[in-house]
């Protein structure tokens, strides 16, 4: 398979000038992406064979985030829309991240930061944005806590807890209804508390087993059951998509399983279709849309290679669009329009804290694709 790499802006700082509009003040965007540049020599490596094998280089693991960013801000250029745009290799060097933050006179410019990618070097950059006012982005974290006591902090993935409130909202569009937790196990499970903790706390009724036959036994025929599986195993899922299939009623069903089983080879889409089957994932890209298919083509005549979720593409692309028009806009969430093709936002302030996405998308199979959820 013959490989293409392209290595755009690979620079340990790269600046960008877009035009000004008389009318519009110009921003200052900083992103702060690993790439690597100390460890790379040029070229391709011998021993990238496949595009899996590009994700064994450090210097090429978030080229593709930065390759949607640039779609986006192309998009700003072809509209004049006044922007700098400055781009830092940061990885886990410490030192070299705060040389960057400690330049006062750079840093008291900057509207936006997007990044750093890393816990530790988050967290530094994070304190020194909120010493300067500056919005900041992290676009990957699950961990709530890099919002506490920081209301510059954005947090692009939604929290676990996003899920069982989903899933409260679409209960409450069947008014017979049952919602059921089923795992094969007992030990503990982080999601699965997640969604029991958030139901007591909101006092919504639910059932909780362990057995297959158990399960079937809480199906309650004419109610939408609900039903939320936190199995991953191969055997297990082969063993209740069965069951449920042939002794309960699909229509009956509304079978919420982990994002994994669309992974599995095990069945296609048709037999998904068959059992209702539902799930959540941050991403999702919907090929139809006319937005999505024209960020698709420049991406392809830009880069000679098509985006994916795997290469951080349409996650850049998201981000910088949501969060460039964040800074046009003086930070204010509620004036900025989400135009993702991959990525939905709509953030929500946290008591005492930052603000996190709490848009996540609820998925179905049906007629063989998957697609989302309406009500």
């Amino acid at each position: 398979m013959k490989i293409k790499v392209a290595l755009f802006l690979l620079l340990s700082s790269v600046a960008l000038s877009l035009p000004a509009q008389p009318s519009e003040a110009r921003k200052k965007i900083l992103f702060l992406i690993p790439f690597y540049t100390q460890d790379y020599t040029g070229g391709v490596p011998a021993n990238v064979r496949t595009e899996q094998d590009i994700k064994s280089v450090n210097s090429f693991l978030l080229m593709g985030f930065w390759a949607g960013a640039q779609i986006a801000l192309e998009e700003y250029d072809a509209q004049n829309t006044p922007l700098d745009v400055v781009v830092k290799d940061v990885t886990e060097d410490e030192a070299a991240l705060r040389k960057i933050l400690d330049d006062e006179g750079f840093m008291r410019d900057v509207d936006l930061i997007i990044g750093p990618f890393f816990s530790r070097t988050f967290r530094i950059a994070a304190d020194y944005a909120k010493r300067y006012r500056i919005p900041i982005v992290n676009p990957f974290t699950n961990r709530t806590d890099i919002l506490d006591g920081n209301e510059y902090v954005f947090k692009v993935t939604p929290s676990m807890e996003s899920k069982p409130i989903s899933i409260s909202y679409v209960a409450e569009q069947y008014p017979d209804h049952k919602i059921i937790l089923y795992r094969d196990s007992a030990s503990k499970n982080q999601e699965q508390e997640a969604y029991r903790n958030y139901f007591n706390r909101q006092k919504v009724p639910f059932r909780e087993v362990y057995t297959q036959n158990a399960l079937l036994g809480e199906i309650a025929p004419g109610k939408k059951n609900i039903v939320l599986t936190f199995t991953q195993n191969t055997a297990s899922m082969l063993m209740l998509s069965r069951d449920l299939l042939y002794k309960a009623n699909p229509n009956d069903l509304m079978l919420v399983v982990p994002e994994t089983w669309l992974r599995s080879k095990t069945y296609d889409m048709e037999y998904y279709s068959k059992l209702n089957l539902h799930f959540f994932s941050n991403f999702h890209v919907d090929g139809k849309d006319p937005q999505t298919q024209v960020f698709e083509q420049r991406f392809l005549e830009k880069f000679k290679t098509r985006p994916t979720l795997d290469n951080y593409a349409y996650q850049g692309y998201d981000i910088t669009r949501f969060f460039v028009e964040l800074a046009r806009n003086n930070g204010d969430v509620d004036r900025v329009k989400n135009t993702s093709v991959a990525f939905p936002m709509s953030f929500e302030k946290t008591k005492g804290g930052g603000y996190e996405n709490v848009n996540i998308n609820f998925l179905e199979v049906r007629d063989d694709e998957v697609v989302p959820v309406r009500f």
